[in-house]
């Protein structure tokens, strides 16, 4: 996964994370509840894990799928990758 933002021409972040460390069983465990308490949707770990492997499987088919990209008017750039 990549976070990328950049600010009127200046990088402001440009972080690289491993896939495997982000989309796993073990993380799979914890989403649900720090959704939860975020007041995000509700999932049970069995379908967090399913989403997990769904993103590992498309980021298999498509490397430089682009999840979020954002452009403001003040010249901020905003891109997550997986």
């Amino acid at each position: 996964m990549k976070i990328f933002v950049e600010e009127q021409g200046i990088t402001k972040v440009n972080l690289h994370l491993p896939t495997g460390l982000l989309l796993n069983r073990f993380t799979a465990l914890f989403a649900p509840r720090a959704m939860k308490s975020q007041d995000g949707p509700e999932l049970t770990a069995q379908q967090a894990w399913r989403l997990m492997k769904t993103l590992k499987d498309y980021k298999a088919a498509h490397p430089e799928w682009v999840i979020v990209e954002v452009h403001s008017a003040n010249g901020e750039h905003v891109e997550i990758s997986l």
